[in-house]
């Protein structure tokens, strides 16, 4: 492979990693970017909450970066033993958020604008319960009800998590004077929560009083989105040295990896499949049998016809496989990174010959086979079999172009 390859090879390394780095932080940045919906923490004060306590349990809380801080104590003996009633009160829809992404198109669309501004609406909570916890969580659960006394059982996440939980839509007016969220810290299964802080993320979305959405084209959804992801990314920030930021950036390097070394991990997985279930690996799947008589034993001998247990044994072996090359995807690719500046300065070996071409269009098929496979056996029969067709043929072609390299 020539220098003028590495050099190549390096550059086009080096502008996924800015791209993968400029959507992690897009993707990171949008989870706490403002949107049209309505903080319950905007404007909270004493007038919003109404709290009850029994069995000496206490409660405290306060505003911290828009989101209310519950300091809870409670006996454990009750899971009701804190309940929270908490109103949102002269609410209305604001539509300078939806006017500035559609930017000169809003002219448009002002009949769609009008009836959002004007109401009713059909509104839904997000809403999640995060503990004091940087990763994990606590096992309790909380119970959330929403304006229509329907309630909801939900695990307390972490700290660090942006998964938000979407209630069902129910009907609201402009006349309306408020609209009231309940919060047990506890579950009638899983008991009262422990004591400690917990944070209460919630929002009031207001939509469409049909349900109908804002009729824009796919290029103007594209537009809009890429807008979206600079307008948060310039408000929050390129946050570096941030846990969620590292994780998010490994797993989009992950899925990256999946269009570009899936064909060859697939491969490589079947050749462990195969060498464990032949008994290729170790004598894995060789039995000891002892045959006995009258309780007295006659014979002892070898038998490796326990199928069941091969098939076992080389789908785990062919598992564990897949799971180290699926995590391994971001180290290999610095690795290769640093293989490709190593042989900027030093001469030229033979190194593994790899296809780009049919990796990745080996690794995009296996991706249409798996939509074929579920469209087979789900209710888009006729796109299944198109698209199972469409993955068959990409992997053929992925292997002749492959073996074309290798040989």
């Amino acid at each position: 492979m020539s220098r003028a390859k590495h050099l190549t090879m390096l550059i086009v390394k080096l502008v996924l990693c800015v791209l993968v780095f400029a959507l992690t932080a897009a993707l990171v940045s949008m989870q706490t970017y403002p949107t049209d919906g309505i903080p319950l923490a905007k404007n909270f004060d004493e007038t919003n909450i109404d709290v009850m306590l029994e069995n000496g349990a206490t409660l405290d809380w306060e505003i911290v970066d828009g989101e209310i801080v519950f300091d809870i104590t409670q006996s454990g003996d009750n899971y009701d033993d804190i309940t929270v009633f908490m109103f949102f009160r002269e609410f209305s829809y604001d539509s300078s958020f939806m006017r500035s992404l559609l930017g000169e198109n809003a002219g448009n669309h002002e009949e769609y604008i009008s009836e959002m501004e004007n109401g009713p609406w059909l509104a839904h909570y997000n809403f999640c319960l995060k503990g004091e916890s940087y990763f994990t969580t606590t096992k309790g659960q909380y119970t959330f009800g929403d304006n229509t006394l329907t309630e909801y059982v939900e695990n307390v996440v972490s700290s660090e998590a942006n998964t938000v939980t979407q209630t069902e839509s129910f009907n609201v007016n402009k006349e309306d004077s408020s609209v009231m969220v309940a919060l047990t810290f506890g579950a009638e299964n899983s008991g009262a929560l422990e004591n400690g802080k917990y944070t209460l993320h919630t929002e009031l979305k207001l939509g469409h009083p049909e349900g109908e959405k804002l009729n824009i084209g796919y290029f103007d959804v594209v537009k809009i989105l890429f807008k979206l992801a600079c307008q948060s990314i310039e408000r929050a920030g390129m946050e570096i040295f941030s846990v969620t930021n590292w994780l998010t950036f490994y797993c989009i390097w992950v899925i990256l990896g999946w269009f570009i070394y899936l064909w060859r991990d697939m491969r490589a997985v079947i050749k462990v499949f195969v060498s464990v279930l032949c008994g290729n690996f170790g004598g894995a799947g060789v039995v000891m049998v002892s045959v006995f008589q009258n309780g007295v034993l006659v014979d002892t001998y070898e038998d490796s016809s326990g199928s069941g247990s091969q098939i076992l044994m080389a789908i785990i072996f062919a598992a564990l496989a897949w799971l180290v090359l699926t995590i391994t995807i971001p180290i290999r690719m610095l690795w290769y990174m640093i293989r490709d500046i190593f042989y900027l300065f030093k001469e030229d070996e033979v190194l593994e010959d790899f296809s780009y071409m049919g990796n990745l269009l080996g690794s995009v098929g296996i991706h249409v086979i798996i939509v074929g496979i579920a469209g087979v056996f789900g209710i888009a029969k006729l796109f299944g079999a198109i698209a199972l067709a469409v993955g068959i043929v990409m992997c053929i072609v992925a292997r002749f172009l492959c073996r074309a390299v290798e040989n």
